[in-house]
């Protein structure tokens, strides 16, 4: 069975990008060992949203790593391995069931709500920023029900970020 994680960022008030879904708030994490972390990772998962973002910062960012986007709408492909899908529970699932590594859940509030209200999430990874936006997209939204987490760490930067690392208590 392969873990399904959730790394993300968002501001301390919960926030994931500003209510136009503009991210020109976060703050470098040059600290973090992204590489490390993405090392372990063979599948991503993103709302069409969070792909057509990603495509906005230049060259496609995950090359070689099979990419699953959610989404009802015809989309151009960007790398070999995306894959556009209107199911994000049921592909998960299927995902899960496979072997390999880790499978990151990159973004997308609609994405994310749907896995947890499943209970496919079992590692969260949620960086805090240093800012309180105010309003904006949330974290986590329309969640069926509490969700028991284990913190399994927490990691300080000298950039002001925290990441909180937890696990979901089955």
């Amino acid at each position: 069975m392969r873990d399904v994680v959730l790394l993300i960022t968002c501001s301390l008030d919960g926030f994931i990008a500003a209510e136009d879904g503009n991210v020109d708030w976060l703050i470098g994490e040059e600290e973090y060992d992204f590489d490390t972390f993405l090392e372990g990772v063979e599948t991503l998962l993103m709302g069409h949203k969070t792909y057509q973002q990603v495509l906005g910062f230049g060259k496609w960012p995950y090359s070689g790593k099979e990419t699953y986007v959610f989404t009802n709408e015809h989309m151009d492909q960007e790398d070999g391995k995306v894959t556009f899908s209107n199911d994000p529970v049921g592909t998960t699932e299927d995902l899960m069931l496979g072997t390999g590594g880790a499978i990151w859940v990159v973004g997308g509030a609609s994405v994310i709500s749907q896995l947890l209200n499943s209970g496919l999430i079992n590692e969260f990874r949620i960086t805090i920023q240093p800012v309180i936006l105010g309003k904006g997209i949330p974290l986590f939204r329309e969640i069926k029900k509490s969700i028991k987490l284990e913190l399994k760490g927490t990691q300080e930067f000298g950039s002001g970020l925290v990441e909180l690392v937890y696990a979901s208590k089955k």
